[in-house]
């Protein structure tokens, strides 16, 4: 009855025709490249950031989990759920070319491999060069901080971010590449602004946890969240930005990211 009570709010937030519980879909989405096996109560097929709002405030109130997916190519489970799945994958593909090819506009469900070649005639491309560039997508490369063999440590993700646009699970919605993103935080969010700037204090405040940052982030990491914004970042909203690398999913929805590339060398 729960699980019913949970489709039905879904479906009268989100719609009738975004929201499934077919079994058959419920198995499809309960894998992915991982050899884990999770049956989801209810998918989410969303066309846009107002179809996840509702759909995170409707999980939110009944108490069930939510997991974004979008190419689901990771080997460690991070696209499955025994909660809400949401499908970024087919309706967020958009590409946006910035500044003669300096910066790109993603939307977490376009592949490394589609936004590299909307780059290629700039004779740009993006930094992070995961392997399963034809099938990983945007969102997953900065949820979960994918980077590939050549980036090393000043070309990936964290570092050639320019700007995201995010939802909290909240229902707030921020654009950290905003020039006044920092006051937006802090005025309609203020206690995780505040947080925020008090974590950074702290951290800064103790030369032991720099000195482990500065040593763990020196070299290729790419494991949880990209603490060593507190020390890169003054702003709280860069601070957020920054740690939603290697977040995977727990701090909100990426609906854009943003990205300074770096030049297609040619050998």
């Amino acid at each position: 009855m729960v699980g019913v009570t949970l489709v039905q709010a879904l479906r009268q937030a989100v719609g009738e025709d975004v929201v499934t519980d077919r079994a058959i879909d419920l198995s499809r989405f309960a894998h992915d490249a991982s050899h884990y096996l999770l049956r989801p109560q209810a998918v989410v097929l969303a066309a846009g950031t107002d179809d996840v709002a509702r759909a995170v405030a409707v999980a939110r109130a009944h108490g069930v989990g939510v997991t974004f997916r979008s190419g689901g190519t990771s080997l460690s489970g991070q696209g499955v759920s025994d909660g809400v799945l949401i499908d970024t994958r087919r309706g967020f593909r958009d590409v946006e070319v910035l500044d003669g090819g300096a910066r790109v506009r993603c939307q977490p469900g376009a592949t490394v491999r589609a936004v590299n070649a909307r780059l290629a005639a700039y004779g740009r491309i993006l930094g992070p060069d995961p392997a399963s560039e034809i099938a990983c997508t945007i969102g997953g490369v900065v949820a979960d901080n994918s980077s590939g063999m050549a980036c090393g440590t000043t070309q990936n993700t964290y570092r050639t971010l320019a700007g995201l646009e995010l939802v909290l699970l909240s229902g707030t919605v921020i654009d950290t590449a905003a020039a006044d993103a920092d006051a937006h935080l802090k005025a309609i969010e203020p206690e995780l602004w505040q947080g925020l700037a008090r974590l950074r204090d702290r951290v800064r405040g103790n030369a032991d946890s720099v000195r482990r940052i500065r040593h763990q982030f020196s070299m290729k990491n790419t494991m949880g969240y990209g603490v060593n914004s507190f020390l890169d970042f003054d702003d709280p909203v860069q601070i957020l930005a920054h740690l939603m690398v290697g977040s995977e999913g727990t701090l909100g929805f990426i609906a854009a990211a943003t990205f300074d590339t770096v030049p297609l060398l040619p050998k």
